[in-house]
């Protein structure tokens, strides 16, 4: 899964990066001129430049020169514009970015990558994640999917640690894989913020793929909603968020497109992937990393016994078995559930509780000595 492929064990870096003991990044010349050759290569200069409230720095680039252009997979790759045709319409459409900065039509807002992402990214890349507690709903068929994933903002002990909650394709004879989800993940994001994310490799993390838009590979298509976007938290017996996630096919183009709330984001495109037809397995569930003990809490905190409004859940679970065809409910299908370390967390059945709901399921727990 993407924490497994891509976060490392701390204390175990790669290549000539090493960390002193004040916790300062230290790397040699020769790793400092490629971190500036991917900067340039990542950061194009952008029509307009937007600075968030949150801090954030994004370069509104074309959408035809966008750097994920720069792939040597994706050198005479024309854009789609869009998943459906029928859906461009010329309208206003609220940014997350703020109304007062709207981005200029036809460029796409890139969050400019620091050096400090570049070394984390590369610092925790190929590690053995000796330290990685898991649980999952899986599905082992050739389907897209669909569903609604709660959001929560879990306290973490330490900035080492992470906290996911994600859904997972996995499909191709390299193990090509898509997860898409949200996180609290600082080494990443540079803070303790929930966030969407997402990630892919071709080849189970071995030297391609990456979170957000770290590598060439995403084509991002909307101009009003990043990657990597702070999101919204439930509380706990309170207030709740959920966000729909959709990953599909395009049955025509053979992109796997990326849908948040049922806005189009973009897509992977088919050239990623030495053979992605279709995905063989299916996950839904939660991630949590630490290089120690105490594990941190995953979802809200709390156990399913406890029930929604105070437990993680996704509800309205759904598949797609063929190109185009119906999304259906996933119960009865096959699945198996796996919770590694049920003392720190654990996962319900899966209920039909119909209307709103449909198919759901609660998880997560508070982590500890696990």
């Amino acid at each position: 899964m993407a924490l497994k492929k891509m976060m490392s064990c701390y204390g175990v870096l790669v290549l000539l990066i090493v960390v002193d003991i004040n916790g300062v990044w230290s790397i040699s010349r020769e790793e400092d001129l490629e971190l500036e050759r991917q900067l340039k290569i990542l950061n194009k200069p952008g029509v307009k430049t937007i600075k968030t409230d949150n801090g954030e720095i994004f370069n509104c680039v074309d959408i035809h020169k966008q750097p994920s252009l720069d792939h040597p997979l994706l050198k005479n790759h024309e854009v789609q514009i869009t998943f459906d045709p029928r859906s461009v319409k010329e309208k206003e459409s609220p940014s997350v970015l703020g109304q007062r900065d709207r981005v200029p039509n036809w460029t796409v807002p890139i969050r400019r990558t620091q050096k400090e992402d570049l070394i984390r990214a590369q610092a925790f890349r190929n590690c053995v994640p000796e330290d990685m507690l898991t649980i999952v709903i899986h599905l082992p068929q050739n389907q897209t999917f669909f569903d609604y994933l709660n959001i929560y903002n879990p306290t973490l002990s330490s900035p080492d640690q992470a906290s996911t909650t994600l859904i997972y394709l996995a499909g191709g004879v390299d193990v090509s894989d898509i997860s898409v989800g949200w996180t609290v993940y600082e080494p990443r994001y540079g803070d303790n913020k929930t966030h969407l994310f997402t990630y892919w490799t071709a080849d189970n993390g071995a030297t391609t793929g990456c979170y957000d838009l770290l590598c060439p590979g995403f084509i991002l298509t909307n101009p009003d909603f990043p990657l990597g976007l702070t999101l919204p938290s439930s509380t706990y017996r309170g207030a709740q968020y959920d966000l729909k996630m959709r990953v599909s096919k395009d049955p025509k183009t053979g992109h796997w497109w990326l849908f948040v709330a049922d806005i189009e984001f973009g897509y992977w495109p088919k050239q990623l992937f030495s053979f992605f037809g279709a995905a063989r397995e299916l996950y839904w569930g939660g991630e949590v990393f630490s290089p120690s003990q105490p594990f941190p809490p995953m979802g809200s905190g709390h156990f399913p016994e406890e029930g929604a409004g105070a437990a993680c859940f996704m509800r309205a679970l759904k598949y797609q078995y063929e190109d185009g065809g119906a999304f259906e409910d996933i119960l009865d299908k096959g699945m198996s559930v796996l919770a590694d370390s049920p003392g720190c967390y654990k996962v319900g059945p899966l209920i039909n509780r119909g209307g709103f709901w449909g198919i759901t399921f609660l998880f997560g727990g508070p982590g500890g000595q696990c």
